[in-house]
């Protein structure tokens, strides 16, 4: 899996790794698995889901599958 990464020292403030998988994964805290896209573009997220306010849409382990659209 490719993977974009926030660390949190100077050199590994952001640190993007790839491959031909077609897979992403979204990490925080430098390896913290946040969100994962895979090859349908179905996203899984390991945390909890929030919008706007603050309400919760997913908990703690739990997938979500959404279509991602780009462009009008």
């Amino acid at each position: 899996m490719s993977s974009i990464a926030a660390g949190n020292t100077l050199t590994t403030a952001l640190v993007a790794t790839g491959d031909t998988s077609g897979e992403l994964v979204f990490k925080t805290n430098g390896n913290n698995t946040a969100i994962t896209v895979d090859t349908s573009g179905n996203v899984a997220v390991t945390g909890n889901l929030t919008i706007n306010n603050g309400a919760a849409v997913a908990t703690v382990g739990k997938a979500i599958a959404m279509v991602i659209v780009f462009g009008g």
